[in-house]
C-alpha cells in the first residue's frame, strides 16, 4: 500500500470536504484536550490561526485523494491531473511567503516553523491518512455481508521508523481496557495484532488508553501521529485460526454511531 499513491474514496472526499475549518492558536497538548468528536470534524493545525491557509490545506489535500481525471485534445484517455504531497507542499510554502510568514526567532526550520517541511509534511501527512481511515472505517462495516466474509482486523506496519513505539504494549493495555481476551491472545499466542472490527480495541487504542498522548481518538487508523501502523482486513477463515471467532459463529460490525461519529461529514 503506497500513501503517497492517490487514493479515491467517496466516503473519505465527503467526510473531508465536510471538515470545519478550526484556526486555533492552542498547542499540541491543548488540542489533545479538545473532544474527540470535535477534533474529527474539524481541520486544524496547532497554533494556527488563518483560516485562509487551512482552507489551502484542504483544497490540497482534496484533491491528493481524489485527483480529477481530465481530457486533453487529442489525447485518447484521460490524464490524471491534482496534486501530489510535494507539489502541495510547495504551494502551501509558496502561499505563505505570499502571506508574508515568517517564523519566529530560532524555530526556522522546526516543526513550530508553519514553513518547513518537516510541519507542512506533517499536517498534509496526517490528513490524508486520516480521511483514508475514516473511508475504509465506514466501507468495512456498512455492509454485513463483508463483515460476514472479512470479520477481522490485524494492526501492521506500512512504514519503517528510525525509532519504533511499543504497540506489542499498547496493544495488551488497550485489550484489557476493551476486555478482549481473543485479541490479547491473538497476540500472547501467535504474536500478531489482530481483532474483530466489532472489538472495543480499536477505540482503546485511538484513545491512548494507557497514557499515550500522541494518538488521534479515533477508533480507525493512524491510531497516532506519524505511527507507520495500519490495519488489513483479515477473512472469516483467518480470524477463526487466530481464535478471534468460533467456527460458524455471527460476526458483528463496529458498535459505532456511524452517523454520529461523522456528524458534519455529509
Amino acid at each position: 500500500m503506497e500513501f503517497g499513491a492517490p487514493m479515491t474514496f467517496s466516503e473519505a472526499v465527503r467526510h473531508l470536504a465536510a471538515k470545519r475549518l478550526l484556526p486555533t492558536g492552542l498547542d499540541s497538548a491543548g488540542l489533545r484536550a479538545l473532544d474527540a468528536g470535535l477534533r474529527r470534524q474539524a481541520l486544524f493545525s496547532a497554533r494556527t490561526l488563518s483560516e485562509e491557509l487551512l482552507a489551502n490545506y484542504r483544497e490540497k489535500i482534496t484533491s491528493i485523494i481524489n485527483p480529477e481525471q481530465v481530457e486533453r485534445a487529442g489525447q485518447e484517455r484521460t490524464v490524471t491531473e491534482g496534486y501530489n504531497p510535494a507539489t502541495a507542499r510547495a504551494a502551501i510554502k509558496e502561499l505563505l511567503a505570499e502571506m508574508g510568514y515568517e517564523p519566529e526567532a530560532g524555530k526556522a526550520g522546526t516543526i513550530q516553523d508553519l514553513s518547513s517541511d518537516a510541519r507542512i509534511n506533517l499536517v498534509v501527512d496526517t490528513n490524508v491518512k486520516l480521511a483514508q481511515g475514516a473511508g475504509r472505517f465506514v466501507q468495512q462495516n456498512l455492509n454485513p455481508d463483508v463483515v460476514d466474509l472479512w470479520p477481522a482486523l490485524e494492526l501492521v506496519r506500512f512504514e519503517p521508523r528510525e525509532r519504533e513505539r511499543d504497540w506489542g504494549q499498547r496493544w495488551r493495555i488497550a485489550a484489557m481496557v476493551a476486555r478482549d481476551a481473543r485479541a490479547a491472545g491473538a497476540l500472547g499466542l501467535h504474536g500478531r495484532m489482530a481483532a474483530l472490527k466489532s472489538s472495543g480495541i480499536w477505540r482503546a487504542l485511538g484513545d491512548g488508553e494507557g497514557g499515550y498522548n500522541d494518538t488521534l481518538g479515533n477508533p480507525y487508523p493512524p491510531f497516532a501521529f506519524r505511527s507507520g501502523m495500519w490495519t488489513v482486513e483479515l477473512d472469516r477463515g483467518e480470524a477463526e485460526e487466530l481464535g478471534l471467532l468460533a467456527e460458524g459463529e455471527a460476526a458483528a460490525a463496529a458498535d459505532f454511531d456511524l452517523a454520529e461519529l461523522f456528524a458534519g461529514a455529509e
